[in-house]
């Protein structure tokens, strides 16, 4: 069979099946799902390669936050090396869900009156801001279309945080172990593990799209903070953590290069009271006691004003790196281990 690769620049009426229904393709283009004020649309891009055998649909999607472009980069790096002759089911991209938000290079799309975060707003409203618009056209007519989905984070423009996978954790035997064994397969040391009853009413991707029967975890990786030292490392991360969750479920042929060890954790955002430079005593991965001091705040003046302590026992997973912080703004992500005997506590 003859691979077929195919830009189709506008679909009008879109039609799902009729998107991923040729087998042996590859195709690329956009999806319009509102107009803006000069007349040009807000986009949806999509990369399409359906395999030339039946199976399982993955739906990746990258840059809900526009600021974090490790997973987009990884998505166009694995599309174009995929040969869809040798893929069993359907590989949905979407390279940049908050096309507008990653157009500004911000997290959020500054057409919204008010700011939205598209990841505190699934599964979207249609008849809301246009953030929550794109959520619910990308949720009606991708989400629901998909077997497994994989959401792609970072620490963005302001955060570094360390490679981890983060599942949720519910009701469905058959779905916590499929989400299980993608946030195993993807080769991320840190794993979150997400209780149902914990995001309840936050409008998280991954455990809306639980709800709605289709197995989605999240990835964090890295951040632009500091991404020219990482850039090549978290690209290729993301691109193997697409094909280990093929080669997973069968959609590729190859064994899943499962690492070693594994930290299960759960997560605490540790917000600062005050604002001002953010001076970090602690390093990414470091293993820290309770009441180590993990930052200080310093004013204009250079006088400390407050100071980030550690409230149990964890790992620093993430940071903030930029060196102003605002009242208010996370300053860390802790891991809190979920199997400390592990890890000698």
């Amino acid at each position: 069979m003859e691979v077929v690769t195919m830009n189709i620049t506008e679909l009008k009426d879109f039609n799902y099946d009729d998107l991923v229904k040729e087998r042996g393709t590859k195709k690329f283009g956009y999806v319009n799902v509102a107009k803006k004020v000069d007349g040009s649309d807000i986009r949806i891009p999509y990369m399409v390669v359906t395999g030339a055998e039946e199976g399982l649909t993955l739906l990746v999607e990258a840059c809900c936050h526009g600021d974090e472009q490790e997973g987009t980069e990884g998505l166009i790096k694995l599309y174009k090396e995929l040969d869809p002759m040798k893929l069993k089911g359907t590989l949905v991209g979407i390279p940049a869900l908050n096309l507008e938000s990653f157009n500004a290079g911000d997290r959020s799309a500054p057409q919204d009156w008010s700011h939205q975060d598209m990841n505190r707003c699934f599964p979207g409203d249609p008849s809301s801001f246009i953030t929550k618009k794109v959520a619910h056209y990308y949720w009606e007519n991708f989400v629901k279309n998909a077997d497994l989905s994989i959401s792609f984070h970072g620490g963005g423009n302001h955060l570094w945080i360390e490679p981890l996978s983060l599942y949720p954790c519910g009701s469905d035997p058959k779905l916590n172990d499929m989400v299980r064994r993608m946030a195993y397969a993807t080769g991320t040391k840190l794993i979150w593990i997400e209780t149902m009853e914990s995001t309840e009413g936050c409008g998280f991707q991954e455990s809306n799209a639980y709800e709605d029967g289709v197995a989605s975890i999240t990835v964090e990786l890295g951040g632009q903070c500091i991404r020219h030292e990482h850039r090549d490392e978290m690209v290729a991360m993301a691109a193997d953590t697409i094909r280990n969750v093929m080669m997973e479920f069968d959609m590729l042929e190859g064994e899943v290069p499962y690492i070693d060890e594994h930290i299960e954790i759960e997560t605490l955002y540790l917000h600062t009271l005050d604002g001002g430079f953010h001076k970090v005593k602690v390093k990414p991965m470091e293993f820290v006691k309770e009441g180590t001091v993990l930052s200080e705040i310093e004013d204009l003046f250079g006088n400390k004003v407050s100071e980030l302590i550690a409230p149990f026992d964890c790992y620093i997973c993430s940071y903030w790196c930029y060196p102003v912080i605002q009242p208010g703004n996370w300053g860390f992500i802790l891991g809190k281990p979920l199997h400390p005997e592990k890890v000698g506590l």
